[in-house]
């Protein structure tokens, strides 16, 4: 399906549990100890009707890797907007920063990741409006202050919503005036629906001209993410928007319009099965998945990273771990055997001579408790 770019005006934490380890080592090719990496990019929301495990479920996925999942409480509050853009024939997507490395934990090697979705809150997930048909919506970026809004600020006013404040799909046209000097210069000009709601500075037009003029020449209008809010007494606007610099390559060749006309809000929006098991799900139902995932597991699957410091290699076998009790049980015969030697010397030595006697029983006594608690320690670890 088509992505639909959901309003990046905000911050979500996700949940990135150990049961994810697989999927996100295969994100970044392999991990080291120690050595933080980070990827950036779209990632898209699924909700998981059909999970097993809790059917409230919305999964994070980067490409078929599913490398989180929203809280339960945010689960519940983006679930029916997602719904609406799955109904619609879409799948919503916005931008992930995940960072991971891997870290030795009560022995063990694991995957210690964190992950930010810029995703505004529900109710302004979606513009007020959409953009036409024939328009390339720019990459959403820093806030740009739209100027002499306030020209226009009775047809402002009907726009605005009734919580003051709402996200809007402009569009940009470049347009000559003239000056105070006599001189004409190209501004751009904003507007909504088709109609004119302000204007950039002439400094800032100047950036965007060049980028207004390419989508022109290939048939396509160029829109913007905005921002309209207002009292009445007041109305203000501003666009999001990224710098020339900022915009991806990709987007001067695809001239993409991801923000599309959605089914209208109101209602229940029925969502498809799409639970699709981690790795580690697939044996969460034979037992307890236990916190620790074993690295050596998830880079089975991935591309293994260039590094001298393999996590696979890390792991340790349950062969060293019955070497060492072995070990314990002969040093605590050994001490038996010292314990009852000492105790003859002891004996022995009583009348001839008694410092001999008593250093003997000291030892003894000594080597003696050393051999019960080898005895009680290597025990304690064989039940376990």
């Amino acid at each position: 399906m088509t992505d639909y770019a959901l309003n990046d005006r905000g911050s979500l934490e996700i949940v990135t549990e150990n049961f994810y380890d697989t999927e996100i080592m295969r994100v970044f090719g392999g991990l080291s100890f120690g050595k933080l990496r980070t990827w950036t990019g779209n990632a898209a929301l699924v909700p998981e009707p059909d999970n097993p495990f809790d059917p409230h479920t919305v999964s994070v996925r980067i490409g078929p890797n599913k490398i989180g999942h929203l809280a339960q409480q945010d689960a519940q509050r983006y679930w029916p907007y997602l719904a609406r853009v799955i109904a619609s024939g879409y799948t919503p997507v916005a931008p992930l920063k995940l960072e991971a490395t891997v870290l030795r934990q009560d022995g063990q090697a694991e995957v210690d990741a964190t992950a930010r979705l810029s995703i505004a809150a529900p109710d302004l997930l979606f513009p007020l409006n959409t953009p036409p048909a024939q328009a390339a919506v720019l990459p959403q970026g820093p806030s740009i202050k739209v100027l002499d809004e306030q020209e226009f600020a009775e047809y402002l006013h009907s726009v605005i919503p009734p919580s003051g404040e709402g996200r809007v799909m402009l569009t940009l046209e470049t347009n000559k005036v003239r000056n105070h000097h006599g001189q004409t210069l190209d501004i751009v000009d904003v507007l909504y629906e088709r109609r004119q709601v302000g204007r950039l500075s002439t400094q800032m037009s100047q950036q965007f001209i060049p980028i207004i003029d390419h989508a022109f020449q290939r048939d396509r209008l160029t829109a913007v993410w905005g921002t309209i809010r207002g009292s009445a007494f007041e109305v203000s606007m501003t666009l999001q928007a990224a710098r020339p610099e900022d915009i991806p390559a990709e987007w001067f060749e695809q001239l993409p319009n991801d923000v599309p006309e959605l089914l209208p809000p109101g209602g229940s929006f029925a969502v498809p099965d799409a639970y699709v098991p981690a790795e580690a799900d697939r044996s969460r139902n034979a037992k307890k998945w236990r916190k620790g995932l074993a690295v050596s597991a998830a880079a089975s699957g991935a591309e293994r990273a260039p590094q001298d410091d393999d996590v696979s290699a890390q792991r340790s076998s349950a062969g060293p771990g019955a070497g060492v009790l072995g070990r314990v049980h002969v040093a605590v015969w050994v001490l038996l055997v010292l314990t009852v030697a000492l105790g003859a010397v002891c004996v022995v030595f009583l009348g001839i001579e008694p410092l001999v006697s008593a250093l003997s029983f000291i030892v003894a006594v000594a080597t003696g408790f050393m051999s019960f608690y080898l005895a009680r320690m290597s025990t304690g670890a064989a039940r376990r």
